[in-house]
């Protein structure tokens, strides 16, 4: 059998907001690490191996948290995309399902094909400030990043903000003669002393039942003003992904400078 490890840690947007919730989980929690293939966009990703820690009723683990996940190297192929996900459950009360979802990962994480990581794989999770019953559906993320295009100025391409509102979407454009469909969206709000700096990493979520096969998927990103929304920044260009060959992750999204 082989190995994969790491530390769960919190998301860099949590560690550096300064009301964010105390970073640790427990007690009465059964932190979950799996291993899974997310080579299909268009449905849900099968787990390969998995890692269980369960705290005391009175522990609580503070971050970073090691996981050491085992899984059998015979099931992999060297073309299949594999990504690390992470649930946190509060288990201290009696419940007919896992528990309450407190915790969970928001980014997908490739590791071992591809070039990517098998050891010192830092997994970010993010708070679930509310649960209800409503089952939660298998995502899968699609990630890239933001730059500047080619064509903005030196003294403008640094970042974008503050004060800003970004708008990342992923999009149906399979009918030329009709609008795109938004099949999800992540957004990024900039107060009025924060600034993102170039490249702008970022993770879609989105249900893969959503995706067909023979349609055509794009990334779209825009940028505002938060108060005004007077439009900043906007991709110009048809960034196609998921299906017909093209990429689900490391995505390279380029942006103009509204003038």
């Amino acid at each position: 059998m082989a190995r994969i490890s790491g530390t769960i840690v919190p998301s860099l947007s949590l560690q550096s907001t300064p009301d964010a919730p105390a970073l640790k989980v427990g007690p009465s929690s059964r932190i979950v690490v799996q291993l899974l293939d997310v080579s299909l966009m268009d449905a849900p990703s099968v787990t390969l191996g998995e890692d269980v820690i369960l705290t005391g009723d009175h522990q609580i683990i503070n971050f970073p948290i090691p996981f050491r996940l085992t899984y059998n190297a015979d099931n992999i192929q060297p073309f299949q995309s594999l990504a690390l996900a992470v649930r946190v459950y509060d288990v201290s009360s009696p419940s007919d399902g896992e528990g309450d979802l407190t915790w969970i990962s928001t980014s997908r994480h490739s590791v071992i094909t591809n070039g990517n990581p098998t050891n010192h794989v830092a997994v970010e999770i993010e708070p679930v400030l509310k649960y209800d019953d409503t089952p939660i559906i298998p995502k899968n993320i699609l990630t890239g990043h933001i730059k500047a295009s080619t064509s903005v100025p030196a003294s403008s391409s640094h970042g974008i903000g503050p004060n800003a509102k970004i708008s990342i979407q992923l999009l149906d454009t399979s009918l030329a003669d009709a609008p795109s469909v938004t099949i999800a969206e992540q957004r990024i709000i900039l107060g009025v002393d924060e600034m993102l700096l170039f490249p702008i990493p970022f993770g879609i979520s989105f249900d893969p039942e959503d995706i067909n096969e023979r349609n055509v998927y794009s990334v779209s990103v825009r940028a505002e003003e938060l108060d005004s929304d007077k439009l900043l920044w906007i991709s110009t260009w048809a960034n196609h992904v998921l299906t017909r060959e093209s990429p689900s992750e490391n995505i390279e999204i380029e942006v103009d400078l509204v003038q």
